[in-house]
């Protein structure tokens, strides 16, 4: 049979081999007084039980996932150089597209565009954007068709012939024009993009800026 003893101060049941009490920390054959055994078991009763180290860890569980969203981020999204231009591709808000950039549309099929896949242009791309406006007339109502393409042959086609140098009437290349949803310019979106295309390549390798065709 093995010898154990009991602590004056908690009672716990210890091991003959324990030179202190394992609950408590007192020493084996200290006496305890009625203040000491009262403060501890207040003590006691106001402590959490003593947690393993690694629960420690769980309170800092996003730090992780956003140290792995950041990397890829950085590595998924398009990067531009000092000048502004794209060095490497990758995915860019649509609204966050500049005149020079070129790009391919990330679903082909999608009504509504949030982000595309921006590249430089001597990468195989489709689309360059060339012209960047604001609608301005007044009111609040979406516009109607008419009055977009109303809006398109007067603010694209003059942007497209400074830009790529040749009047759109008589042009080789054509362009698709990118506007807000109902819901985005219900939201006060009102910026209006115009890219440029080749309809025979969609594999364009070079920028389409004063092509003059």
């Amino acid at each position: 049979m093995t010898e154990r003893w009991v602590c004056k101060r908690c009672f716990a049941d210890n091991d003959e081999t324990d030179s202190a009490c394992a609950r408590c920390g007192l020493i084996r054959g200290a006496d305890a007084t009625d203040a000491d055994q009262a403060g501890w078991a207040a003590n006691a009763s106001t402590q959490p039980p003593a947690q393993p180290a690694w629960r420690s860890w769980l309170r800092f569980w996003w730090i992780p996932a956003i140290v792995i969203a950041l990397a890829v981020g950085y590595f998924t999204n398009a990067r531009r150089g000092d000048d502004g231009g794209i060095t490497d591709s990758g995915t860019l808000q649509v609204t966050d597209l500049r005149v020079g950039d070129c790009f391919d549309l990330s679903e082909a099929t999608a009504t509504e565009i949030s982000e595309v896949d921006a590249k430089p242009c001597t990468q195989a791309h489709e689309y360059e954007m060339f012209h960047i406006t604001t609608w301005t007339d007044a009111g609040d109502t979406y516009p109607t068709d008419d009055e977009w393409v109303t809006f398109f042959l007067d603010g694209c086609t003059t942007g497209f012939a400074d830009y790529v140098g040749h009047d759109y009437r008589t042009s080789e290349l054509e362009f698709v024009p990118f506007t807000p949803t109902e819901e985005g310019w219900a939201d006060g979106g009102r910026r209006v993009q115009c890219a440029v295309v080749d309809p025979l390549d969609t594999d364009l390798t070079e920028s389409l800026q004063d092509a003059a065709r």
